[in-house]
């Protein structure tokens, strides 16, 4: 019996759950006796948080993380793109919504470390979640601003609040870096990724100040911008803000006290963007060097 219980054990752990063996033991649960112990024993699923299953879905609540880091700010700044595919965007958005909600029951059934042992009890994992800053984290990135649709108008700014989910992909991040069996080539890959996201929201807060200046009234604004399709336009802005903040090109000079401050906090930013990335570069370098090294003392 015993040799019995601990294979089912073994078995759900790997697939990311725990079942309360004592409570089998204290009904009766054997090999002779399983189809009486179903209907009458107590079974107890929770998700194992080094499981593979808990890995599988913090990707997928990633996902929707980055679906909103990149689309809020995108829709904000172009909204006229909101009037073509209004529909779209709205699916896509409450589908996000809804994994963000499915999270927060994911949260419920995850167990959590005791002394050691993994703990499987249901009302402990309740109270265990509802009392940390996670849950207010959850109930955050879920807080209802949307109706602020009926007055204001479809904004998509309202969602903000979605990006607080940040947590989960740092999570997700840090845990795929360190099982990963190419670490170099992840971390290479993610500054990659954090430099064209850092790109993104430049180039979108530029076509926001330069559309509220007047497309081609100034020299610091592009000429053309009023007539270009969105793509056109995105496009123009990105290219603006990689010249900032690599500094590698002659920008349009600013002419207002506003495009003044926005250039400097760009070249400024641009200034401790490159000093991040070499250092960045630096530490992968040495990473390399430090395994060749290694394998080569080894041999």
């Amino acid at each position: 019996m015993f040799a019995k219980e601990v294979y089912i054990l073994i078995k759900l752990h790997h697939f990311g759950g725990c079942w309360d063996a004592g409570v089998a033991r204290r009904s009766g649960y054997s090999s002779s006796s399983a189809s009486r112990a179903r209907p009458s024993g107590k079974w107890t699923f929770v998700f194992d948080p080094a499981g593979r299953l808990c890995y599988y879905w913090s990707m997928v609540v990633s996902m929707a993380f980055l679906y909103n880091f990149w689309v809020i700010i995108y829709r904000f700044a172009f909204q006229e793109i909101n009037v073509e595919s209004i529909v779209v965007w709205f699916c896509l958005d409450y589908f996000s919504d809804f994994l963000y909600l499915v999270d927060i029951l994911f949260h419920f059934r995850t167990g959590y470390l005791e002394d050691g042992v993994l703990q499987t009890d249901s009302t402990k994992l309740r109270q265990h979640y509802m009392n940390s800053t996670t849950f207010y984290i959850d109930c955050l990135c879920l807080l209802p601003l949307d109706f602020l649709y009926l007055s204001i108008g479809f904004n998509s700014i309202l969602r903000s609040f979605r990006l607080v989910k940040i947590y989960r992909f740092w999570a997700f991040m840090d845990r795929t870096e360190r099982h990963t069996n190419y670490p170099n080539l992840f971390r290479s890959t993610s500054l990659i990724h954090y430099l064209l996201v850092i790109f993104h929201w430049n180039g979108c807060l530029y076509h926001i100040i330069y559309k509220n200046n007047g497309f081609g009234s100034k020299n610091w604004v592009y000429h053309d911008s009023e007539s270009a399709d969105v793509v056109k336009q995105y496009l123009q802005s990105y290219y603006w803000c990689t010249l900032a903040l690599t500094t590698i090109g002659d920008l349009p000079r600013p002419r207002s006290k506003a495009e003044y401050v926005f250039v400097i906090v760009q070249l400024l930013f641009g200034l401790m963007l490159f000093a991040t990335v070499l250092g960045h570069v630096a530490n992968i370098v040495t990473s390399v060097s430090a395994a060749r090294k290694e394998f080569q003392e080894r041999r």
